[in-house]
């Protein structure tokens, strides 16, 4: 007995599952539960009840501001047996957008409920969406094909509809079929650079609706380069600059970009070279000896080239200096300076003028010693005043309170001038120079005291020529032979009478 009712213990809870597993209403919705208005919602139901019975079943449809029941049939089941229910479609309307679901209910003739259930929810919208997923980017005065998807609300491809396509304010239509739509883009030549707004909206018969725009990339065509030198005439040692600046097809600056820039010489050698932003500055050096001549700036970006040129002027210019009697000359130009200078050595008693003729190639440097040129003491060395360096003076002075004349800078006081050379040596090294050429000019006498000296003995030598010339004559026609009586015929000798003796 007591084994028994163990027994059934254990089965009452799979006796009062029998009622609920056997009856029931089963709603199924295909697809997923995304739905556009227009669209069509066919469910699949199935009734199974315990008992045989006889009724309504009812189909109703719960919207979030809507509610319909839309189907009602005569129905029997029999017990223990599923039932297929054919429902017909409904298609979903502008008041039913939200969420919804489907409720299925069975009736006994009596209104008394037999069994109810309800579907999953589903959601109705009216939106549709546009998509593009090529590459929108056209260069000016070309097309581009533009091809466009249009998809429900369940990502599916929206069978047929309208759409409209605006453009730079020109609007086309056209239509849509099996979700895509193309669209043939034409952009002028002289259209300005950047995104213009591409606006396509799209629809369909029940009212659904999307619009999207996207951005066409209209690209920036460089078209020509400027070249804006500060100066298109240049020295020697200068810097020069110049602002660059890239223009597209709209003669608008294009901005980011990085231009190539460098100079180059009349050989076309290049002498300097940088990247520069556009319409920044390119900086270039010049050489202190850069040679005169046309020169060139060349500015390039992908296939774009521009050519400007500038001048650098021909400078024919030295430097001189004075240390210890020691004058420096320099060509601190960039062509060859072919020209005489004159120096002066000014002593209390004499004024010497040294006169020089200078021929130095650009950069070369050479060295006058004063000592070669004046005689030992001391002088005021004076160096052509346009072509002095600026040097310290040294002057003295009694103290540091006493005030100092002001010297020009071209002028060395007090350097004593010392040279013990002799006569040969100091004929023989005349005029020297560590690099370059000088040679020597014309000078006064009284400024030579060698050159007097040499002048002097060249005249008692042209006198003793000239009066041995008959003698020597003779001698080589052999008459008088070993005789001088007529070798001073031509001297008169007056016989003084005063001096006979006896007077």
């Amino acid at each position: 007995m007591n084994f028994l009712k163990g027994v059934i213990l254990l089965q009452m809870p799979f006796l009062l599952l029998i009622p609920l597993v056997s009856a029931e209403i089963q709603i199924t919705l295909p697809g997923n539960n995304l739905y556009n208005l227009g669209d069509r919602v066919l469910p699949e139901i199935s009734i199974k009840e315990g008992e045989s019975h006889y009724g309504f079943f009812k189909v109703h449809i719960f919207c979030d501001n809507y509610k319909l029941q839309y189907y009602t049939i005569p129905l029997s089941v029999e017990a223990g047996f599923r039932a297929q229910i054919v429902v017909p479609e409904l298609q979903l309307t502008n008041s039913m957008k939200g969420k919804c679901s489907l409720r299925a209910d069975y009736d006994a003739t009596d209104g008394t409920r037999i069994d109810s259930s309800s579907s999953e929810y589903f959601f109705v919208e009216d939106e549709l969406n546009i998509s593009v997923s090529q590459d929108l980017e056209v260069k000016p005065g070309e097309s581009l094909d533009i091809f466009v998807e249009v998809r429900k609300y369940n990502n599916q491809f929206l069978p047929k509809g309208e759409a409209a396509v605006t453009f730079n304010n020109n609007e086309e239509k056209t239509a849509i079929g099996f979700g895509v739509l193309k669209y043939t883009l034409h952009v002028d030549k002289n259209i300005e650079a950047g995104n213009i707004p591409l606006y396509i909206s799209a629809k369909d018969q029940f009212g659904n609706y999307a619009d999207e725009t996207f951005a066409i990339r209209v690209p920036s065509i460089p078209t020509r380069i400027e070249n804006l030198l500060d100066s298109k005439l240049l020295m020697p040692n200068d810097k020069g600059r110049a602002k660059i600046t890239l223009y597209d097809h709209t003669d608008k600056v294009i901005n980011g970009s990085v231009i190539n820039a460098k100079t180059l010489d009349p050989e076309k050698n290049i002498i300097a070279e940088k990247k520069v932003e556009n319409q920044a500055y390119f900086e270039f050096q010049l050489n202190p000896s850069q040679a005169p001549g046309e020169y060139f700036l060349l500015s390039s970006f992908e296939n774009i080239k521009e050519q400007s040129s500038f001048t650098v002027e021909a400078v024919e210019k030295i430097v001189m200096s004075q240390e210890n009697g020691i004058v420096t000359v320099k060509n601190i130009g960039n062509v060859q300076y072919n020209d005489e200078v004159t120096i002066v050595a000014e002593s209390e008693d004499n004024k010497y003028l040294i006169n020089k003729k200078i021929k130095l190639e650009p950069g070369e440097t050479i060295v006058i010693d004063i000592s070669k040129e004046v005689p030992q003491g001391t002088y005021d060395i004076i160096l052509p005043e346009e072509k002095a360096e600026a040097a310290e003076q040294k002057t003295a002075a009694s103290n540091e309170s006493e005030a100092v004349e002001e010297v020009a800078e071209n002028v060395f006081q007090d350097v004593p001038i010392e040279d013990n050379r002799n006569v040969l040596k100091k004929t023989a090294d005349g005029m020297s120079a560590v690099t370059g050429a000088v040679v020597g000019a014309a000078g006064y006498i009284a400024s030579r005291p060698l050159l007097a000296s040499i002048t002097l003995v060249l005249i008692i030598l042209a006198v003793v020529l000239h009066y041995s010339w008959g003698f020597i004559k003779g001698k080589v026609k052999g008459e008088n032979s070993g005789k001088t009586d007529h070798l001073f015929n031509d001297f008169n000798y007056k016989k003084n009478e005063d001096n006979k003796p006896g007077n």
